[in-house]
């Protein structure tokens, strides 16, 4: 996704990192997508949908006989969405060209969702209420997000812990929230959702999962100036060509268990 806010660019290493990402969040976010109503045969418009990962996997649970539109205002990234698209060979999957604050839909869907938006948008409740009117009656809102608030390494891991402040200080500076999910309950409830609903989900890592390295520095890495510009820590000491290596052999040493943020689902009913 893109917007004036987001922080962590559209060029081609930032699209890679999304796709990787995608990647390793997606059974979580299925399993929300399901739990916030998505099922076989609905329409789904997909927001900020990015190089397409969303738009796949909410394809997956609708089926041949469901349609998902996602809407997404970086050409780039559209461009990458369609080639995968027509690699995988989907047909009910098309994307549009637009902006997540203003889109307004020709008819109505049964589900919107959004992943990994709502945490760039200081006007999330504007954002959350402006799409009331692209669902039918009683359609629903999902939305996946991060609350990073829980992320920790037991034991304790002090390059892991600076590490996390690092980008909690990185989001901030962008005015990004990195702990959106955690307000979940009380945005829904203020763009007016009713049956608002939350849930909260978290993979844990062994200590030798260089997967999970690689994940939290790639954050890093997409996040380094905003990092910088807040003052938390140099570029000398974010040292990124060594930063991997030196967290996994950090984690690993420790016999220390990692988990991701938090992965948190809400979602709302337009009544």
């Amino acid at each position: 996704m893109t917007t004036p806010e987001y922080a962590l660019g559209s060029d081609d290493d930032e699209i890679q990192r999304l796709q990787a990402q995608a990647a390793i969040i997606a059974e979580p976010t299925a399993v929300l997508f399901r739990r916030g109503g998505i099922a076989p045969g609905m329409r789904v418009l997909d927001l900020g949908s990015g190089p397409g990962d969303v738009s796949f996997l909410v394809a997956d649970i609708v089926g041949p006989d469901g349609h998902v539109v996602g809407l997404e205002r970086d050409p780039a990234q559209l461009e990458v969405a369609e080639r995968r698209r027509d690699a995988l060979g989907l047909s009910n999957v098309a994307f549009s060209e637009g902006d997540a604050r203003t889109f307004v839909a020709d008819e109505p869907f049964d589900v919107v969702v959004c992943r990994l938006l709502l945490m760039h948008l200081p006007d999330a409740v504007d954002v959350l209420a402006h799409h009331r009117r692209n669902l039918r009656p009683g359609g629903v809102f999902v939305a996946v997000d991060y609350d990073m608030s829980g992320v920790r390494a037991r034991p304790e891991v002090e390059l892991f812990t600076r590490v996390g402040a690092w980008l909690e200080a990185g989001f901030r500076h962008a005015q990004a929230d990195p702990s959106v999910g955690m307000r979940f309950p009380v945005l829904f409830d203020e763009a007016g959702f009713a049956d608002v609903g939350t849930l909260g989900l978290q993979m844990y890592w062994p200590p030798r999962d260089r997967q999970a390295a690689g994940y939290v520095v790639g954050v890093v890495r997409a996040l380094r100036d905003a990092i910088v510009a807040s003052g938390v820590a140099t570029e000398r000491e974010l040292d990124l060509d060594t930063l991997e290596q030196r967290l996994g052999e950090a984690v690993s040493a420790a016999g220390a268990v990692w988990t991701t943020p938090t992965i948190v689902g809400g979602w709302g009913r337009r009544s």
